[in-house]
């Protein structure tokens, strides 16, 4: 919190109003999901009504509250002292994250798992598969896509070597669907320090189709998935971008749940009502795009300086005026070599990422937590209110684990793969490594992916490595 009277008076005539305004666009964008699912759909076609949600949010907060209102505003914040400040943005802050919880379970159960008939006229599909090493669920994980129900797709295969182990897995998938249209690729081409892009270069060349679906090796993909996606995309001529929310496949061990729940709550949370509030939040995991659009923006090897070049796809995309959108079906993660450490290890590095891309999110990336916002809405409440810190503690806990328990199985779509014990033991041991995972962060800001090195400047650059 601020320490000056003038700082605080700011505070509360920008912070504040900006918070309300996106709240009161938060409720807005519900209301508008729940009208748009029960109105009777305008058309016959298979591209249903569902698709495409549109909601001005950009627009909405960038409204600006009357005169009088911030005259009185800035009467009103003349009188008050730090310590009430402060505890009013508290207030405000945890009171969007429990909007953020409604908005996320309401826009799932509004956009996520509904049934898409196959339409012919949709176009072709070059699905790039960038992979390096095998792991025991690789062969199920891409035997999914040579199986896909769809018209008219390709597979191509990346690989920075020729003596990758799945290499093998890839050539003995071919053998067995001949008449799928596959290829492989290998050492890639150097336009950038993003391995990646680099890996993928030369299959993207290569793609004859007007869809371009990058997929990591670890996704599984159900039979309707391209289909779902493709759907989606064509919903609107502007649309460019269809990323599918990342979720995963249920597995049977302790660690798998661990990854499992984390992208059902935490992450899906965020990623939900991102994509429902209109803001750029795209993961590379699984991303169809329109290839002409991302021609316009100097394709992929343009991005080849960025690490999360998933991001900056969407955010190129957004600024000329292209749409995205998730698909209706979540991406299903399927490594079969998840442990908590590695996948701590993962978050840790998103978290740095987020951080060199978005610096003013480390005021808020460690608060939004149910531990760490629980306490600031009980002293918040204490001090303007006189409410027990204990009573307070425990409603918010109480609210936030119904809340992801009831996000997690709508991106289910049916009852989890384990207990409700397990459930919230392993809740319990997220929330808990969450700071610890950001602080580590902050402590360790080089980032480690795969057998690779990077720093990254400000802005999510790759800086070249130094000589």
């Amino acid at each position: 919190m601020e320490a000056a009277r003038a700082v605080a008076t700011d505070l509360s005539n920008t912070t504040v109003l900006r918070t309300v305004a996106s709240s009161a666009s938060s409720i807005i964008g519900a209301a508008a999901a729940a009208v748009a699912e029960a109105q009777p759909s305008a058309s016959t076609s298979s591209s249903s009504s569902f698709l495409l949600l549109e909601l001005p949010f950009r627009q909405l907060l960038r409204l600006q509250p009357p005169p009088a209102f911030i005259a009185s505003t800035r009467r009103m914040a003349a009188h008050l002292d730090v310590p009430t400040v402060a505890a009013i943005v508290g207030f405000v802050f945890v009171f969007c994250l429990y909007l953020i919880h409604i908005i996320a379970l309401s826009y799932s159960k509004y956009r996520l798992h509904h049934q898409v008939k196959p339409n012919s006229s949709l176009p072709g599909v070059s699905v790039i598969k960038p992979i390096v090493g095998a792991d025991k669920n690789l062969y199920q994980n891409l035997e999914s896509f040579f199986t896909t129900q769809y018209h008219k797709f390709e597979l191509l295969f990346c690989f920075h070597s020729s003596n990758d182990e799945a290499v093998d897995v890839v050539r003995s998938l071919m053998n067995k669907y001949p008449d799928i249209d596959a290829k492989m690729f290998f050492k890639g081409e150097n336009v950038g320090l993003n391995p990646k892009i680099n890996n993928m270069m030369p299959a993207y060349r290569a793609a004859r189709y007007p869809l371009v679906l990058v997929s990591d090796s670890g996704i599984f993909m159900r039979p309707d998935g391209v289909l779902d996606m493709a759907t989606t995309m064509m919903s609107h001529e502007k649309m460019a971008l269809v990323t599918q929310a990342p979720y995963c496949k249920d597995r049977d061990s302790f660690d798998a749940a661990f990854e499992q729940l984390y992208f059902g709550t935490s992450h899906g949370r965020i990623y939900l009502a991102g994509n429902c509030m209109d803001f750029v939040c795209s993961t590379g995991m699984s991303s169809m795009m329109k290839k002409e659009a991302l021609d316009e923006c100097g394709g992929i090897a343009n991005f080849g300086g960025y690490l999360a070049e998933d991001y900056f796809f969407g955010r190129e995309l957004a600024n000329r005026g292209y749409k995205s959108a998730i698909s209706t079906h979540p991406a299903l993660q399927n490594s079969s070599s998840v442990s908590i450490s590695s996948f701590l290890d993962r978050i840790c590095r998103w978290v740095k990422l987020r951080i060199a891309m978005l610096p003013h999110i480390i005021l808020v990336e460690p608060l939004q937590d149910c531990f760490p916002s629980g306490l600031i809405m009980a002293f918040s409440l204490k001090y303007l209110l006189g409410f027990n810190v204990m009573t307070t503690l425990i409603l918010h806990t109480i609210y936030w684990i119904s809340m992801d328990y009831s996000l997690m199985t709508s991106m289910q779509n049916g009852s989890l793969g384990f207990s409700t014990g397990k459930f919230l033991l392993i809740w319990l041991l997220r929330e808990l490594s969450a700071p610890l995972v950001f602080i580590k962060a902050l402590l360790e800001p080089t980032i480690r992916w795969r057998n690779n090195v990077f720093h990254l400047a400000w802005g999510g650059r790759i800086q070249p490595p130094k000589c």
